[in-house]
């Protein structure tokens, strides 16, 4: 006998994040994770703080509300928990989006979005990009999205592997034009800390946004899987009506709470990168390599061929270096890398330059 899933779930096969063995010891610079190791001084400011009470009782949630409304200056209301970014992008694809919805998304961009599309049998219309969309990416977007008349669209702002970014004004028309189509817009900004460009301000006019971030980008948090979502209340309430009980754990609340009280240690890691971001460029371009990323803590290395691009990962990663090869436009020669500190960015590059000079 077969017992047959909801009408509006399709089967998926989800193989999980396997490995072959523990990244643990390697610089991991593969996945937009804190590529830097926390303090041992942070750390135990952080653990000291946890409690029997924190094991044995169900969170206690309040706080880290209020915490995040008084920094963002927004209403408890507005914000809801979620299990990372892509939480709350689940549950609007699960409160919203019905069989044959149309959905524009960008593409490429977070792998999640056309796999939502698929579960729900959403219709996932991607707007495709490539390294020069930017000149025009905004006045094309429009005119694909009045094209295609979706009910959701959905965009990484910036995005992420190819970089696109609109900025506010271009944001608040997206808005305009969306609201008078009775369209869900939804901007994901995990990398919003690395620019500071954000459609967060325009929750209170436009009833059809929803701003959708994560604490584990320039906050480095990506083991707790933690973000949170930014609407009006009455979308808020909606997402919340298919919540868990408790939106995170207590060990979670414990450590959010932490950095929200201690944002100089998000500001000094986004500076940071921001710094190794210039430092690779400059020195890769003495190399005539072309280095493209200005938005996130992630840069594309553009090589010469694909095979040059394997052999690369393949090298560093025996040198305890883990990049990733990156096909833009089913070309394969990029490399993506995600950046942390100077010191950190010097030494991949002498390793990277030491087997480049081999091939060269």
């Amino acid at each position: 006998m077969i017992i047959k899933p909801k009408k509006n779930i399709k089967f998926l096969n989800r193989s999980g994040h396997w490995i072959k063995k523990s990244r643990k010891g390697y610089l991991t610079m593969e996945r937009n994770e804190r590529v830097d190791e926390f303090s041992n001084t942070q750390l135990k400011k952080i653990f000291n703080n946890l409690t029997s009470y924190d094991l044995r009782t169900y969170p206690e949630n309040n706080e880290i509300y209020f915490k995040i409304s008084k920094w963002l200056k927004i209403k408890p209301e507005n914000i809801m928990l979620t299990e990372g970014a892509d939480g709350g992008l689940l549950r609007v694809f699960n409160v919203f989006i019905s069989e044959k919805d149309r959905v524009v998304a960008l593409n490429p961009s977070f792998s999640m979005y056309p796999l939502y599309c698929k579960m729900f049998n959403g219709k996932y219309l991607p707007f495709n990009l490539n390294l020069e969309t930017q000149k025009n990416y905004f006045k094309e977007f429009v005119k694909f999205i009045k094209k295609t008349k979706p009910k959701l669209v959905l965009i990484s702002n910036p995005n992420q592997p190819v970089e696109v970014m609109l900025n506010f004004e271009q944001l608040k028309s997206i808005c305009e034009i969306t609201e008078k189509m009775n369209c869900l817009f939804l901007v994901d900004e995990a990398y919003y800390h690395y620019n500071k460009i954000s459609a967060q301000k325009l929750v209170k006019k436009f009833k059809n946004l929803i701003v959708v971030r994560t604490f584990s980008k320039a906050f480095g948090l990506a083991g707790l899987r933690v973000g949170y979502s930014i609407a009006d209340k009455n979308i808020i309430d909606l997402l919340k009506s298919i919540k868990p009980i408790y939106e995170i754990n207590s060990i979670n609340i414990k450590i959010i709470n932490y950095f929200l009280d201690n944002i100089p240690i998000m500001k000094k890691n986004v500076k940071e990168i921001n710094k190794s971001k210039k430092y690779i460029k400059k020195e890769l371009k003495k190399l005539n390599i072309d280095v493209y990323g200005k938005y996130s803590n992630t840069v594309l290395i553009k090589l010469r061929n694909s095979r040059l691009a394997k052999n690369m990962c393949k090298k560093l990663f025996n040198r305890k270096i883990i990049v990733r090869q990156m096909a833009v436009e089913k070309n394969e020669n990029f490399i993506r890398c995600t950046l942390g500190s100077l010191k950190l960015t010097k030494l991949f590059l002498n390793q990277f330059k030491n087997i480049y000079k081999k091939y060269v």
